[in-house]
């Protein structure tokens, strides 16, 4: 009973100290329970608090309005003078929050359009706009990149049009089952459900010889509520950008795959790279209109109809495409900038955080809004090193260029980094970071360390915490943190090289997605009017990196990651015994092995309790950190993923139809139900078992 009162005792005085910090009563009596914080000793815990209340008094709303003010007014494709233009401000930026910004430079291989024409040759000809209209509310249209998908081929092709929603898996089993071929056509396909790419890649695969995408209103348009400048869905000119890479295959440039583009790095032929097979351009609803409203043959069953007002057919027949696109190649510089603050107590380990600040055209939104964020945090950091204030471990704060092409960038870097990244305790990535809904995906163990700073942090006009209003999106349940499979600039850090990473961010409700209206206008009326959320997401995310960089033993909890494994394992078991009538892998030794993950796990938890209890020397701290580091670093595959080596991670992957969604049991699921290769599958079931008894094995000696 007595250490029961003296816990009350200490969350009250918390409490109390948490509204003082500006925390409403509710929210202050909801982080309470986190007074003492995970993976400090006591000592260290108070004065982390102290540190911390500090740093949530910085990021502003002010700032947060000025630098995209400043950073959206040009337009930021890779590569291009706007590109620069942001590189020169955030180097300045870092340097006057006291920081040493490092520019590093790289050379992949990028496409520039050089004119883009699709033509409706039938049943009458009409040329379709490949552009948005400019508005007074945009400030650079002459600079604005004409639609067009990255990584696509040139090509000039020319076919009748036919249908195919969202071209998923699916949707080509249903056009196989009413008859309907793409074979020699050219595919109109809608937006969303899977990435893009695996569009442009379903779509040759089924003999297209094109792909016109579109995004339905819908989906993100007028079928929604009012569009840009009125509201914030997609206007019926608005087009939706994007790369069209094979990104399943492997990230960063496509002709070095898994090492730097450096200036005179070794290049495999563009044949034989991830660019996609078949020309692909976007096009607006707008455009889409006449293609869509003129095909015959059967209607389309009402899963498939969108938002337009007629039936929707599926053609072949009525309307056909000229299309014609006309891209040019060539190796160029893109531009990283990063930051280091050297660690104090082990400036080995390091904590990354990261978003790209290349945009399609303003990207405001996507992803200024991160990278805005990554400068907020180093302007709070700075200030913080003013005092006298050093994190124990180092701290690399980054902006990075071309992910929108396809995580060029990040993965450049990770890729020359390389074997050093074993030092890594964790990456936080952000990829769109300010707006009404809290949302996050990473590995399991580092869930507890998300759950815990939005307990601590004010989500603006709600009277909630972040997790609160997280909570009540979700039913009012403990909200679920996502999974990693890729589509932003974790991925070489965690696929590829084992870095555990969690992925922070916010939304609006909009169409602004990858087109001319993710501006400053939309994200100061639509998105974050006052730019409260920008401010707050500087707090978690900024919190999330101190309590990573500064603990004694960073928060990263495998006994849960262990468990959640099992599941994944025992739900693999019982698919492969229904489609195959027996147990074909022998999983149950692999659900033992991540059992005993699961105990050894559990074991070097209670080691880490306890010396955090006693105060141990950082010495034994550093053991401990390197054990649990090491035991991600366990479950990658030194020969990579089936037919994709570049990916490593056995656990979680992109899908190879689904591109960004994440695919578990990667290895084994690939080999078994992609390819129905029985005897690749056992080896990668031996790769998956040998990993999981490594990683138990490497907590078991430090417990």
């Amino acid at each position: 009973m007595a250490i029961r009162h003296a816990r009350f005792v200490m969350l009250a005085a918390a409490a109390v100290g948490l509204v003082a910090a500006g925390l409403p009563p509710v929210a202050a009596a909801e982080a309470a329970d986190a007074a003492v914080i995970r993976g400090f000793t006591a000592a260290h815990s108070a004065a982390e608090r102290t540190t911390e209340t500090a740093y949530k008094a910085i990021p502003s709303v002010a700032v947060a309005r000025d630098l995209d003010s400043y950073l959206a007014a040009k337009t930021g494709l890779v590569g291009s003078t706007g590109d620069w233009r942001r590189v020169q401000y955030v180097v300045a930026k870092l340097r006057s929050y006291g920081l040493q910004p490092q520019i590093k430079t790289y050379y992949p291989y990028l496409s520039v359009p050089r004119k883009i024409s699709v033509t409706m040759t039938a049943p009458t000809r009409q040329v379709l706009p490949t552009k948005e209209n400019c508005r007074s509310v945009e400030t650079d249209c002459a600079d604005e990149v004409v639609g067009y998908n990255a990584l696509s081929p040139a090509g000039h092709v020319k076919a009748p049009v036919v249908y195919v929603n969202y071209g998923t898996v699916a949707d080509y089993q249903a056009l196989e089952k009413a008859g309907i071929s793409v074979k020699g056509k050219i595919a109109l396909v809608r937006y969303g459900q899977v990435f893009r790419g695996v569009k442009t890649n379903l779509a040759a695969e089924h003999g297209a010889i094109g792909v016109v995408l579109y995004s339905d209103p819908k989906d993100d348009g007028n079928s929604n509520g009012a569009v840009y400048p009125d509201g914030p869905w997609r206007a019926p000119d608005g087009i939706q950008r994007g790369s069209v890479q094979q990104l399943w295959l492997y990230g960063g440039d496509p002709l070095t795959p898994g090492y730097p583009a450096t200036k005179n790095a070794p290049r495999i032929n563009p044949a034989d790279s991830n660019i996609a097979k078949i020309p692909t351009t976007p096009i607006s609803y707008a455009a889409a209109t006449p293609l869509l409203k003129n095909l015959t043959g059967p209607a389309v069953p009402q899963a498939w109809q969108g938002g337009l007002p007629f039936t929707y057919h599926y053609g072949p027949g009525g309307t056909a495409v000229d299309l014609n696109l006309d891209i040019d190649y060539k190796i160029s510089p893109i531009w990283d900038v990063t930051a280091t603050i050297p660690g104090r107590t082990f400036p080995d380990q390091v904590v990354y955080v990261g978003a790209h600040r290349d945009a399609w055209t303003y990207g405001s939104d996507d992803n200024l809004s991160g990278a805005e964020t990554v400068l907020q945090i180093g302007r709070g950091l700075g200030q913080l090193l003013k005092t006298g204030w050093r994190p124990a471990r180092s701290i690399t704060l980054a902006t990075w260029d071309g992910e929108e092409y396809g995580l060029f960038g990040s993965t450049e870097y990770a890729e020359e980094t390389g074997g050093k990244l074993a030092n890594a305790v964790a990456y936080i990535n952000m990829d769109g970071a300010a707006g009404r809904h809290f949302d996050a995906s990473g590995v399991p163990s580092l869930d507890d360390v998300v759950y815990d700073t939005t307990k601590e942090i004010a989500w603006p006009g709600t009277g909630r915490t972040i997790y609160g209003d997280w909570s009540a999106d979700n039913g009012g349940k403990v909200p679920p943190v996502g999974r990693l499979g890729s589509g932003s600039d974790y991925t070489a850090f965690f696929d590829r090289f084992g870095v555990p990473s969690v992925n922070i961010g916010a939304s609006t409700d909009s169409g602004n997605y990858h087109c001319s209206c993710d501006n400053f206008y939309m994200e100061d009326h639509f998105i974050d009017p006052g730019w409260k959320y920008h401010a707050a997401m500087a707090q978690e995310v900024g919190v999330v990196t101190m309590r990573m960089a500064g603990a004694d033993v960073p928060e990263l909890d495998y006994g849960s990651y262990a468990a959640e494994v099992v599941t994944y394992l025992t739900a693999f078991q019982q698919r492969e015994t229904q489609v195959y009538g027996t147990d074909v892998l022998g999983l149950s030794r692999d659900i033992a092995a991540a059992k005993s993950w699961q105990s050894a796990a559990g074991g070097i938890q209670a080691a880490i309790d306890r010396q955090l209890a006693a105060g141990a020397p950082p010495a034994r701290f550093a053991v401990l950190t390197r054990a649990l580091v090491a035991s991600e670093h366990q479950l990658l595959a030194a020969q990579g993923l089936p037919k994709r080596p570049w990916f490593r991670n056995q656990l979680y992957a992109p899908g190879i139809n689904a591109g960004y969604g994440t695919q578990k049991l990667p290895g084994i699921n690939d080999a078994l139900f992609e390819y129905h290769d029985t005897t690749q599958a056992k080896a990668y079931e031996l790769s998956l078992y040998a990993s999981l008894r490594r990683a138990a094995a490497v907590l078991d000696p430090v417990t």
